[in-house]
């Protein structure tokens, strides 16, 4: 009976505490984000990008949801490849800047956010 009673201690001692995160006590702010399409009228696909949690729409494409990807999706910037086009964004500054091909087309205030975690891309 003292040998059970030991094990469960031992067991229950070892299991409590979770690994420390490498983010852990660097009082660092991180923002997600997510390339999300769907399909438009057309041939088109409309485009957004979910930063924590907020849908800004950017605009329609040609082509289908299943010819776009990810590119680029680092801690500082993503892009998503499509067949009629592309986006990206960069963290400049506690904002994310969004550039087609051709223009700037949003700035996204990231608060204090220094890095971006890119999610998968998704087809709505």
């Amino acid at each position: 009976m003292r040998r059970e009673a030991a094990a469960v201690a031992i067991v229950v001692a070892c299991g409590g505490n979770p690994r420390p995160t490498p983010l852990a006590g660097m009082n660092v702010s991180m923002s997600t984000v997510e390339w999300r399409v769907k399909p438009a009228d057309a041939g088109k696909i409309a485009v957004a990008l979910v930063v924590d949690g907020q849908v800004n729409k950017l605009g329609e494409l040609d082509g289908a949801p299943e010819e776009c990807a990810i590119r680029r999706a680092d801690s500082t910037a993503t892009e998503l490849v499509c067949a009629g086009g592309d986006f990206a964004a960069e963290l400049v500054e506690h904002e994310l800047v969004v550039r087609d091909a051709a223009r700037e087309v949003v700035r996204i205030p990231v608060g204090p956010s220094v890095a971006i975690s890119v999610a998968p891309y998704r087809i709505e």
